[in-house]
């Protein structure tokens, strides 16, 4: 019997949660896991080894053919909250239910707020979408020729001020983080840690 089943098996087993993409109208525990995912990892509870690998090699089949397909995408834990925290400033409200249910487990609800390993703090509202991120480290900030600022962030990020508000470059830029903030709509703020004023910013 061929072995690559038993390896997908095990790789699947071991993710952090499957999600049906059905769409954004449903709540976060409806896309909580994968019946695929759960038929799989019910394969472990057979006593019998021959009865176990075979459950396996048929789910595991059965979610290769999803994913080849397009009906099922699985995805890791840290994976996911990269690519939320990439959406933020293009996503539209809403998008917390998606990723909340791929960051709870046992129904344990997403916390208030996730530190990321640059030291950047997520806030998140009850319905899992990220408010606000705070203490996001800079790269680099300069003034376009408008004199409005262009900041780029240390994960390569771009943001421009949208508004007219005067605010000076930083001389230094060394340790220099902004706070960015979810608006009405699709707007958003932003402020350096430099300087106290609040301004609206874009994503590039």
């Amino acid at each position: 019997m061929s072995r690559t089943p038993i390896r997908t098996a095990s790789r699947l087993a071991l993710a952090v949660s499957a999600l049906a993409l059905a769409g954004t109208s449903v709540s976060a525990q409806e896309l909580q896991g994968s019946p695929l995912m759960d038929e799989l990892l019910a394969c472990r509870a057979l006593a019998s080894d021959s009865e176990r690998l075979a459950c396996m090699d048929q789910a595991a089949s059965a979610l290769d053919s999803a994913i080849s397909a397009g009906e099922l995408t699985v995805v890791e834990r840290q994976r996911a909250v990269a690519a939320e925290r990439n959406t933020f400033g293009r996503a539209v409200a809403g998008t917390g239910r998606i990723f909340g249910s791929l960051f709870s487990s046992g129904g344990t609800e997403l916390s208030v707020e996730h530190a990321y390993e640059d030291g950047a703090i997520a806030e998140r509202t009850e319905d899992g979408d990220i408010q606000a991120l705070r203490g996001v480290p800079v790269r680099a900030i300069r003034a376009d020729p408008f004199g409005k600022l262009v900041i780029t962030l240390a994960d390569g990020q771009v943001w421009r001020q949208t508004d007219s508000r005067r605010i000076a470059v930083p001389r230094d830029t060394e340790g220099l983080t902004v706070e960015i903030e979810r608006g009405a709509l699709t707007s958003f703020f932003m402020r350096l840690s430099s300087h106290p004023t609040r301004f609206r910013a874009a994503r590039d």
